[in-house]
């Protein structure tokens, strides 16, 4: 890999740990409108769903709102939990208000851009909705490690799509060729950013892929980019 002179991470589920932050606010969304279920079943019904209507924005099938809203409902009704459509909305806001207000992160997180920040330019590159992201970036006092911040909403898209890696690399003041993107999703990290001519680096705690080092490295550890930069 060559020495880049910009890093650009991904937020969710490669620094900020969506799933820990998203299951506490869900606990707590049940408990205070008195949804009695177990929680266990309701986190392995709900995540599939919510990766479903995640991939359907970005195709273009939803709308921002319809996400917001399908993806708790959907479940519920899974479950066969009834709940009214205001009740559900009231929930689902609940939930993005409690989701913005997580603080667990990656272990390492804060280690690794403590030791990059003097080196390079770090950027985050991130989905998701405006509303919960800024609160999350600011809460969880990331916003002083990096030099820009953007945020796919900017464009209307979401990674992959060329339009978006473009746009932060223009907000960053950087080449394609000077950067190389940090996440942990093949397609919406690194073969997005690949296909702008930026380099990347795959980070896959759980072991989920098994990729060519020519097509990104791998790391399993956020503290294993210490070796490559």
């Amino acid at each position: 890999m060559n020495k880049p002179e910009h890093i650009f991470f991904d937020l969710d589920h490669t620094l900020w740990d969506f799933e820990a932050n998203s299951d506490a606010a869900y606990r707590q969304v049940l408990e205070e409108f008195g949804i009695a279920v177990d929680f266990e079943t309701f986190a392995r019904t709900y995540h599939p769903i919510n990766q479903a209507c995640w991939e359907d924005y970005a195709a273009g099938k939803v709308s921002k709102e319809q996400v917001k809203y399908n993806r708790l409902r959907k479940t519920l009704a899974a479950l066969n939990i009834p709940v009214d459509e205001a009740t559900g909305r009231k929930m689902a806001e609940r939930y993005l208000e409690l989701l913005a207000l997580g603080t667990k992160m990656f272990p390492g997180t804060f280690e690794i851009l403590t030791y990059l920040r003097p080196k390079y330019k770090l950027h985050l590159l991130t989905n998701g909705f405006a509303e919960v992201q800024l609160p999350k970036i600011e809460g969880s006092g990331l916003n002083e490690y990096f030099d820009s911040v953007t945020l796919s909403e900017e464009t209307g898209l979401l990674k992959p799509h060329p339009a978006v890696f473009k746009h932060a690399l223009q907000k960053a003041g950087a080449l394609a060729h000077q950067s190389v993107m940090i996440g942990d999703n093949l397609k919406g990290d690194v073969i997005g950013a690949r296909n702008v001519g930026m380099e990347a680096v795959l980070f896959d705690p759980d072991g989920r892929y098994d990729i060519p080092e020519t097509v990104a490295p791998t790391v399993r550890h956020l503290s294993e980019l210490k070796n490559l930069f």
